[in-house]
């Protein structure tokens, strides 16, 4: 995995990104059953991706509920969360 700054005070981020827009989302597609989004991203966080990008309109909250429940148990002050406010699923 490549890694380059987001910031300068950030730490160094993952070329690819883990998009949660999926985790808990019944409304686009076909839902992720929650054992499923959990093992996603553990398996991102094995594969080296250390940067996410979520929401709270995301599965009205679902998505930074699940996606904050694995990422507690990891080293957080490796992990850059970029997440939105202002918009929701219905906009």
């Amino acid at each position: 995995m490549k890694y380059n700054f987001f910031t300068r005070k950030s730490p160094k981020v993952s070329e690819i990104g883990f998009g949660a827009w999926q985790l808990g989302n019944s409304g686009a597609w076909s839902a992720i059953p929650y054992t499923k989004s959990m093992r996603l991203i553990e398996t991102a966080l094995e594969l080296g991706i250390n940067f996410f990008d979520t929401a709270p309109g995301y599965g009205l909250g679902d998505s930074e509920n699940i996606l904050g429940e694995v990422l507690s148990k990891t080293d957080r002050s490796k992990i850059v969360i970029s997440t939105k406010f202002g918009h929701n699923q219905d906009e």
